[in-house]
Formats: structure tokens, C-alpha cells, sequence
């Protein structure tokens, strides 16, 4: 309410200013300078309507050459005459814009009014020619741009209640002021074609221009076309994967924040097999329309590919990231989409990582990769789901006290490696997240005091971190391995205690790191060793490893059942796995999938009879 009573008072100074010049100026002017001047208003209401418009989509406004033109040859009591007339016809044309139309109307008479002071100033008036008056123009260019760029913000501010700065960014932006010197120029061609033809010259001159401004239009939308072609995607009307990459790495430059929001619909390809691409196509453009509809007008939604999305939200802080996709999450899992009822949970869902800059990151591929690892955690969870991207290094690092700068730099390399193997191998990113939680809750089951679960948690953090220096072929090699791909594969766990061993608070994790292939009977490796010899730890995350890798999917191996592993679990109790932890596990498992547990169930009490 209160910047609203500012912008009243803002309008009313102004138009004091404006009536005190008008009077100052005021003169008995002859019919021919009214038809000048009712010329030059009805030419100037014409381009202020339809303005010349640029491939770019910039408008080429002819108001302030033709005003220009009007002070610099009959004085500038008629900037303001043809100003009145400007706002009386545009108000008539539409009526509701008539306090914005008074307003613009007020500070081109100011600002011309103050552009022509420093002209004259700077005019030899011993010699007449424009060519030697250049340093005049230029003054009342740069005059009348500063004094209409200060007019028209600070009505801008106060109906926007947005700073200043805000609008003074826009306007010295380097392209507005290019353009606006540009039609200065172009005034000062008319003004000398006026000077020579009258008033047939300037109605030449402007249908010259009028007739640019069609062909202009006509280009354009052409080139819009085009462009569409080449930025937007042509099944959602959304950008494009290109546009997405360019306007990311744009916006990472431009804004000191940036969130990046990746959206994967669930059981799309169930919905896609059940009703049909043709049905998956209108499933993608309705959802489309809701991003649109949901994210804030600076937010730039795009397909990134298939049936995954991706939307840039400049400007947006961590907080207000994850607001923003929770309302489409929650928007897309309220809308019954046709089809719902052969979904499951009966509805349409998606999942979302979010990852912002610059705390995550300041690169748009490091960007992109973290909201990427994210989407994959909460689409293997629970999907349905927002999932903010969390480093466990940074966790690691606020519950251990590191006594010196070199483990700190070898902590930074673990979290390089970690990125790497990640990128490599993107099992090993959902693998080790879902390994954590499982020998955390079982260390937990068992009964291990609170640092010695920390300890497990961490030691399943890094546990795989040797296969690193794996190659990638052998890491996602989809058929069978020889020797030599087998050997070397065996040895990612003495490669990865190497790395972890500088750092002197992580020493407890090096057992798990070395030993979490071992086998209860000893045919493990690389040491063999057995039943209780092998670490407590280390056989928590033996059962948790291989749990994981049987319930997942490879290239090499389809994935088994939840009910499927924990038989295959109660089979190697006592030769591959600590027997003692084979109940603990069971309940864990029960315990986090709830959804399996009466199968879970049925199958540990019938392998007890068996």
C-alpha cells in the first residue's frame, strides 16, 4: 500500500514537472506548425503500435527519432504538443492503458526537454550543419537515454516494488543501448531529409520505414520458425536438449544461483506398453503443460530426452528449488491422467533430483551429473519423490575431526574418485547408497554402539572406491569375464584400502575396504580368511553387498526377486555369510520393504523346515 501511495506521488511530481516546462515553453503556434505536428504525433502513434521488429525480437521504436527530429527543427514546445496528442489517440485506441500512455507521454517531454538543453549547449551555432553539430547530438543522445532511463525506472520500481537496480540493468544493458543510438541516427536522417523535402519527405521517409518494419515482421516470424525448429522440441513444445545445455551454462555465468531440477516419469514404459505410443506421446504433452504451469516465470522447462525433464530455475536458492518441485510433484500425482487406474498406485507419479549452484557445484556438467545421481537414488528408493542431491563426503567430513591439511586434500581426491566411479559405472552410485543404508540399519539390528555404526556407514561408503583405477570396459563388461578381467576386478579391494590408508581418522574403514569379499568358509579374497576371523564389519557388508547385487539389475544378470535373494541369502548361511546375521538381515530387510515383508516371511520359515 505504501509504494502505491510512493508511485501516485512519483506520478504527480512528474506531472508538475511536466506542466511547469509546458508552461515555460507555452507559444501561439501558426496551422502550419500544427500540421506538423499532428503529423509527426499520428507517425509516431503508428511505430509506437506497430514497432519495427528485429530477428532477434528486439522493437525498433521511431517515437524518439521523430521527437528529435520535431525539437531539433520547429523548438521544443512541439515535443510536448505532439506528445498531448500522442497520449489523447492512444487513450482512445485503449483505454485502459491511458495512465501508462500519460506517463510515457510526460518523460519524452522531459527527457527531450533535458536532452535539448545539453544540444544547445554544444551546438555552433556559427556554422550550419549537422556534420559539425555531431558532439551536439550526441549530447542530447546521451542525454535524453540517461534522464529517460531514470524516469522510466523509478515508475518501474515503484509499481513493481523491485529495486532500481533491477531496471537499470535492463535498460544499460549493452544491446538497449545499441538500439536506442541506432534510432537516434536514424533521426538525425530525418531530420536532415524534413529539413530539405518538408513534411512529403518525412511522410516518405516514414513509409520507407513502415514498409521495412513489414518485411522485418515478416523475417522474423520466419526466423522464428526456424528457431523453433532448431530450440524447441517438437512433441512438447518445450526446449529442447541443446537449448537446455546453452541456457544452463548461460545461466551459471549470468546468475549467482542456479537450481537444476531432472524429472523422470515412473512406469513409463509400463504405460507406454499398456495403451501405446500414441497415448504416451498426449501423456508427455499434458505433462509438459504442467511444468509450464507450475514453475515461476524465470524458469526455463526443457525435455532432456525420452521421458525424462529438466527445468532451470535461475535466481532460486536451495529452499525454494525443492518448494518448487514438490508443487509438481504433487500437482502431477493429483491430475487423472487417462489410464491412472492400470497404473501403480492408480496414478501418474514422477521423481526429481535437485541439484543447485554454487554450493554443489559451479559447472553445468557437474550440475547436470548431481541432479542425475539424485533422480537415480529416489527412482531406486521409492520414486515418487523429491531428492535433493547430498554428499556423504561432506557428511563424513562433520562427524570426524581431520587433524591436517594433507588428509583433507586426500578426503577432496576420495570425493573426485567417488565422482568418477560414479560416472563410470552408474551401478556402483546406486550400489553403494543402498549398500550404506542396509549395513547401517543391520549394524544397528545387531546392537553396535553409535560410533561403530558410523564406522560401518562409511566403511560402505568407500568400500568400492578401488575400482577406480578398474577399467571401464571391465567394470560394464555384460558378458562373462576371463582371467585377466577377473584378477583385475579382485583387486579394486587392495587398491582402494591404498587410497584410504593416508588418512589417519579413516583407518577403521580399511578392514571393510579390504575384506568385504571375504567368504565365512574362506574361499574369499585376497586373504581367505573365515568365520570370526574376518572383521565383524566387513562380514556386515559381505551380506548387504550381495543382497544388493542379486535384487539389481546388470547388463550381465536380470535381477532376482526380493523373496528370490533372501533364499539365496538362508542357502549360503555358514559358507558364504555369518550365520548369525542371517535373522538380524531378514528383519531389516523386512523392515525397509514392508511391501515384500509377508514374502520375505513365508519364504525364511519354509527354507527353517526344509
Amino acid at each position: 500500500m505504501e509504494r502505491n501511495k510512493s508511485l501516485l506521488i512519483y506520478q504527480i511530481f512528474c506531472l508538475i514537472i511536466f506542466s511547469s516546462l509546458f508552461t515555460t515553453l507555452f507559444q501561439p503556434i501558426s496551422l502550419d506548425i500544427w500540421i506538423v505536428v499532428v503529423t509527426f504525433a499520428a507517425a509516431a502513434v503508428l511505430f509506437e503500435l506497430r514497432p519495427i521488429v528485429l530477428p532477434s525480437g528486439d522493437n525498433l521504436s521511431m517515437v524518439t527519432p521523430l521527437l528529435f527530429t520535431a525539437g531539433l527543427l520547429y523548438g521544443v514546445y512541439t515535443i510536448f504538443l505532439i506528445c498531448i496528442l500522442m497520449f489523447i489517440i492512444l487513450s482512445f485506441i485503449n483505454p485502459k492503458k491511458w495512465v501508462s500512455n500519460a506517463f510515457n507521454s510526460i518523460q519524452f517531454s522531459i527527457s527531450g526537454y533535458v536532452g535539448f538543453i545539453f544540444y544547445n549547449f554544444f551546438t555552433n551555432t556559427s556554422i550550419d550543419s549537422y556534420i559539425v553539430n555531431i558532439p551536439a547530438f550526441i549530447a542530447f543522445s546521451i542525454c535524453f537515454y540517461i534522464s529517460n532511463v531514470l524516469l522510466l525506472s523509478t515508475y518501474l520500481s515503484f509499481r513493481s516494488k523491485k529495486p532500481l537496480k533491477t531496471f537499470f540493468k535492463v535498460f544499460f544493458e549493452r544491446k538497449a543501448v545499441l538500439i536506442f543510438f541506432t534510432m537516434k541516427a536514424l533521426g538525425l536522417i530525418l531530420a536532415v531529409v524534413v529539413q530539405h523535402e518538408g513534411m512529403l519527405g518525412m511522410i516518405v521517409f516514414c513509409t520507407i520505414m513502415w514498409t521495412l518494419g513489414i518485411s522485418y515482421r515478416s523475417y522474423y516470424n520466419m526466423f522464428e520458425h526456424f528457431r523453433n525448429l532448431s530450440e524447441k522440441d517438437e512433441l512438447t513444445k518445450l526446449y529442447n536438449h541443446r537449448y537446455f545445455q546453452e541456457q544452463l551454462g548461460l545461466s551459471l555465468k549470468q546468475n549467482e544461483r542456479t537450481a537444476l531440477l531432472l524429472i523422470d516419469i515412473d512406469h513409463f514404459k509400463n504405460y507406454n506398453d499398456t495403451f501405446g505410443h500414441p497415448q504416451g506421446d498426449q501423456l508427455l504433452r499434458e505433462l509438459a503443460q504442467i511444468f509450464m504451469d507450475t514453475i515461476p516465470t524465470n524458469g526455463l522447462a526443457c525435455r532432456y530426452g525420452g521421458e525424462e525433464f529438466a527445468i532451470i530455475l535461475p535466481n532460486t536458492n536451495t529452499n525454494e528449488a525443492i518448494a518448487i518441485a514438490e508443487s509438481i510433484r504433487l500437482k502431477v500425482a493429483n491430475t487423472s491422467f487417462y489410464g491412472v487406474e492400470h497404473m501403480p498406485q492408480k496414478r501418474i507419479t514422477v521423481s526429481i533430483g535437485v541439484s543447485t549452484s554454487p554450493e554443489m557445484g559451479t559447472k553445468r556438467e557437474q550440475l547436470i551429473m548431481l541432479a542425475d545421481q539424485a533422480l537415480y537414488k529416489t527412482k531406486y528408493s521409492s520414486r515418487n519423490k523429491v531428492q535433493l542431491y547430498t554428499s556423504v563426503i561432506d557428511e563424513l567430513k562433520g562427524n570426524y575431526v581431520f587433524s591436517s591439511r594433507d588428509e583433507e586434500e586426500v578426503l577432496q581426491s576420495l570425493r573426485t574418485f567417488l565422482m568418477i566411479i560414479h560416472s563410470k559405472d552408474r551401478y556402483t552410485y546406486g550400489h553403494t547408497e543402498r549398500i550404506m543404508e542396509y549395513a547401517e540399519n543391520l549394524a544397528k539390528k545387531i546392537g553396535l554402539s553409535p560410533s561403530e555404526v558410523k564406522n560401518v556407514r562409511y566403511g560402505a561408503l568407500l568400500h568400492d572406491i578401488g575400482k577406480v583405477e578398474v577399467p571401464t570396459e571391465v567394470l560394464n563388461k555384460t558378458t562373462k569375464l576371463d582371467q585377466d578381467e577377473w584378477e583385475t576386478i579382485k583387486m579394486h579391494v587392495i587398491w582402494g584400502e591404498q587410497m584410504v590408508e593416508p588418512i589417519e581418522e579413516l583407518h577403521h574403514c580399511l578392514p571393510m575396504i579390504r575384506h568385504h569379499h571375504e567368504r565365512f568358509d574362506g574361499r574369499g579374497y585376497p586373504n581367505q580368511l573365515s568365520g570370526h576371523d574376518i572383521p565383524l564389519e566387513a562380514r556386515i557388508l559381505t551380506i548387504a553387498d550381495c543382497f544388493d547385487a542379486m535384487t539389481t539389475n546388470r547388463p550381465y544378470q536380470k535381477a532376482k526377486s526380493i523373496p528370490e535373494a533372501i533364499e539365496e541369502i538362508i542357502r549360503c548361511s555358514g559358507s558364504q555369510f555369518d550365520p548369525d546375521l542371517i535373522d538380524p538381515f531378514i528383519e531389516v530387510i523386512s523392515e525397509l520393504r514392508p511391501e515384500v515383508k509377508l514374502a520375505i516371511k513365508e519364504k525364511h520359515v519354509l527354507n527353517k523346515v526344509i
